[in-house]
């Protein structure tokens, strides 16, 4: 299997220099090689159909987790300069979560670079801990308000 190219091409000086477009469409290519060789793209075991890349469930998740999710969370890291957009705190990428500002659960985009942020474990939590109260507050709101047969 090839390995994946980087995403993100970063100079000596921690600025970004380019962005790759071949992350993706080197994704695009991987799977169109393995449809046409008949091999899973993931784990290269014999596909049972030339429709999909994929030998499994697994396979399919294992992929696009690693390449796509990945790659973003690094790019949304890189771009944020590993600065929590919340709090303003410069942190390791250990101590640092990618969020979606606009939660899936409320149709957000996934992976949509434009839906993603830098933020800290803390503020990460308590963005969090807003949005579940907001949403139960919300469906409690309805259900009162909803007429009774």
């Amino acid at each position: 299997m090839d390995a994946p190219r980087r995403s993100v091409e970063v100079g000596p000086n921690g600025r970004i220099l380019a962005l790759s477009a071949a992350w993706f469409s080197d994704g695009a290519r991987r799977r169109t090689d393995a449809r046409r060789s008949g091999l899973c793209v993931e784990c290269g075991k014999t596909l049972r159909s030339h429709r999909t890349p994929y030998c499994s469930r697994t396979c399919r998740w294992r992929f696009h987790g690693h390449y796509f999710w990945d790659s973003a969370r690094s790019y949304v890291l890189f771009r944020d300069r590993y600065t929590c957009r919340v709090c303003r705190r410069r942190l390791k990428a250990r101590e640092l979560d990618v969020d979606h500002i606009v939660e899936i659960a409320v149709g957000g985009a996934a992976l949509e670079y434009s839906n993603l942020q830098t933020v800290c474990r803390r503020c990460h939590r308590e963005k969090t801990v807003r949005f579940l109260r907001s949403r139960s507050g919300a469906q409690g709101t309805l259900a009162a308000s909803s007429p009774s047969v």
